[in-house]
């Protein structure tokens, strides 16, 4: 009896904390986010940072509130109105792949917040990681990694 008192709370606490990573990190199926939705959880586009920044010049940035833009549900941040000029004429451009979400979750067939100081430009399209250890294996993956990412991601 003592045992399948002590497995029982060592399952609550496993679903408390399973609900509390996904919770924070945004963990979702794909199938339930649209491909025109950006990970905004505070209503602003990856958190805060310029996309054009990563671009222009090759950091991230953070943007301020004097140079914003809504698109698509989300209200964009950049570093100087040039920047912002920029993402309005071509916000497909430069907004990053998979609505913001990490790379490697799509890749493995959901949703996770990314880190946007963990970033590629990859054939001129930005991708954002969870961290320096999944956007390591996203490179070591190559063509095939984002071919299966895209995959999923257009499938939804």
């Amino acid at each position: 009896m003592k045992v399948l008192k002590i497995s029982g709370i060592i399952v609550a606490v496993l679903v408390v904390g399973i609900f509390v990573f996904a919770k924070t990190n945004h963990v979702a199926p794909l199938g339930m986010v649209s491909s025109d939705e950006f990970d905004n959880y505070s209503g602003i586009a990856i958190k805060g940072y310029d996309p054009v920044s990563y671009f222009v010049s090759d950091k991230a940035q953070l943007g301020t509130e004097d140079y914003q833009y809504e698109w698509k549900d989300a209200i964009w941040y950049f570093v100087s109105e040039e920047n912002k000029n920029s993402f309005m004429a071509n916000p497909e451009m430069y907004a990053p792949q998979f609505g913001g979400y990490c790379g490697f979750a799509v890749n493995a067939g959901f949703t996770a917040g990314a880190d946007p100081t963990s970033y590629m430009i990859k054939d001129e399209k930005l991708y954002l990681f969870n961290g320096a250890d999944v956007k390591a294996e996203a490179q070591a993956g190559g063509k095939e990694f984002f071919d299966k990412a895209n995959a999923n991601w257009n499938k939804k």
